[in-house]
């Protein structure tokens, strides 16, 4: 994986800051019970180390450098990917209080994943608005960087710094990971996997909530008092929530996370603040939604901290009983 692994974080801060490993461990573990879900162990490493002063990214860490996409992860910038196009969305237009143009994104994988690909400069965004870009080409995307989107996914971005060539002479890729949605069996699910499941709600845990940009729900940081959104500046804050539950399909059982609508879906609640602070409601509707069945569609993640996988949902409906039954044949 790019950048230091979690243990080189630990090392490195207990080496320049002359600490013992159990005082780092501890901190890890209060920043995760903080976030809840919302981060990695290696991510919590990642901010203790900045506040203990411990740079664990040196300049050379984030030069170009070619990797897959099963590598990707956030603050990577300068990075060269290969990877075959599978799906291509229309280019859109977008106006904010700080910006105005037009946005593009694509879906792409190779050998080892798949992920969006999102693309910001005139130049991309003709070659796809004049069909110059079919999905099932080749595309050796150049000075590109990492960002995280708002249901936890990694995305690749290219902007006016960055660059791309269509079909490349010689470049080749085998086997591309699907990014269509499989319908598989939990038991048989693999990382990276873009599935289907259809199963039954068997245990479900109380939301949690971080503050997000009223405009367009992605997190934002809070800064002497205020609010700040990485797209829209200084703005008003609403909670968003996350949601866990356990869900069962006769072959095994796994942890969906969902994200923001999909709560309100999964929970049949439109307003999700009310569970806040308030236990015994969360009681009752925990009893209503044990044993829903649903199809849920999302993709594998290896969650690092508890060592086991895990299913980021972007899509959540609910499932015909007869149908859960053959499954279950």
């Amino acid at each position: 994986m790019p950048g230091l692994t979690y243990e080189q974080i630990v090392a490195k801060i207990c080496q320049e800051k002359e600490v013992a490993p159990e005082e780092i461990e501890a901190k890890v573990k209060e920043k995760l019970n903080q976030l809840s879900d919302l981060i990695s162990k290696q991510g919590a490493a990642h901010i203790v180390a900045n506040e203990y002063g411990v740079r664990v990214y040196e300049p050379q860490d984030m030069l170009a450098r070619k990797i897959q996409i099963r590598e990707i992860q956030p603050a990577l910038r300068g990075i060269e990917v290969l990877a075959k196009v599978t799906k291509i969305f229309e280019v859109r237009s977008f106006k904010t209080a700080n910006r105005e143009g037009k946005v593009a994104n694509l879906m792409i994988a190779d050998e080892t994943g798949n992920c969006r690909l999102v693309l910001w400069d005139e130049k991309q965004l003709s070659d796809v608005e004049q069909g110059h870009v079919k999905e099932g080409d080749t595309v050796k995307i150049l000075n590109a960087y990492v960002r995280q989107n708002s249901f936890g996914n990694n995305e690749v971005h290219l902007g006016g710094q960055g660059s791309w060539m269509i079909n490349p002479e010689g470049e080749m890729l085998a086997n591309v990971k699907s990014s269509t949605a499989e319908k598989k069996a939990i038991k048989d699910l693999a990382q990276d996997d873009t599935v289907t499941l259809v199963g039954t709600v068997v245990q479900i845990f109380e939301p949690r909530f971080y503050d997000a940009c009223a405009e367009c729900k992605k997190k934002v940081v809070a800064e002497n008092g205020t609010f700040r959104c990485a797209a829209h500046g200084l703005v008003q804050s609403v909670p968003q929530a996350v949601l866990n539950f356990v869900f069962d399909d006769g072959t095994d059982n796994i942890r969906i996370v969902c994200f923001r609508d999909l709560v309100k879906q999964v929970l049949e609640i439109e307003d999700v603040s009310l569970l806040k602070d308030n236990p015994s409601f969360f009681r009752d509707v925990q009893r209503k939604i044990a044993g829903k069945q649903l199809q849920v569609n999302g993709k594998v993640n290896l969650n690092t901290f508890f060592n086991r996988l895990e299913v980021t949902a972007n899509a959540i409906s609910e499932a015909n009983p007869k149908e859960l039954a053959m499954e279950l044949r």
